[in-house]
């Protein structure tokens, strides 16, 4: 796969960001499961042009994660480093909630190990697991549930068939359950 770090002519750079653009559209109006062939005619391009750049959908949906996956692990990394940061472990998860609710279906890619998704959302990944850990030792958490579950249950709630949204109030009865009671 080529990524937009790497050099690349101006064309090729173009045709990924038109790629990587028809993508997101695509996959938010029609969900992840959409044909690939679709994203390439939105973006004007062959299918060649498409497999070039992106060599599978797991590499097309690493490429969209790419940008949530970064401003998640910033996020989650600032709060490790705030006063209060264990403390708002559910800020971080309604963010995470929305960033996995843009794309239908994406969320379940995030937490396949085997997955490019996954090895573009890893860093991500190991910060929210210092954020929980450090949310746990200070007894905001419960001792009981791991950062693979808590991401896992997190994506897996229902979804608002009309927004496509996690529904009310499932987030919230998650967030309470993580919660150590006494």
């Amino acid at each position: 796969m080529v990524t937009p770090e790497k050099r690349q002519r101006a064309d090729a750079r173009r045709n990924y960001d038109v790629l990587l653009a028809a993508a997101k559209d695509v996959f938010t109006r029609l969900g992840t499961d959409a044909p690939l062939e679709v994203v390439a005619q939105e973006a004007g391009v062959g299918r060649g042009t498409l497999y070039r750049h992106f060599p599978s959908r797991e590499h097309v949906f690493a490429a969209i994660m790419r940008d949530s996956a970064d401003v998640l692990d910033a996020h989650a990394r600032e709060l490790l480093d705030a006063p209060d940061g264990g403390a708002r472990l559910p800020e971080w998860l309604r963010r995470y909630d929305r960033a996995a609710t843009e794309y239908p279906g994406l969320t379940g890619h995030v937490t396949d190990d085997g997955s490019p998704v996954a090895v573009t959302c890893a860093p991500m990944k190991a910060s929210f697991a210092r954020l929980l850990a450090r949310a746990r030792a200070e007894g905001h958490v419960r001792p009981d549930v791991t950062a693979a579950q808590v991401l896992t249950l997190v994506g897996a709630l229902p979804k608002d068939p009309e927004t496509g949204r996690t529904a009310k109030p499932y987030l919230d009865v998650v967030l309470e359950g993580l919660r150590i009671t006494t």
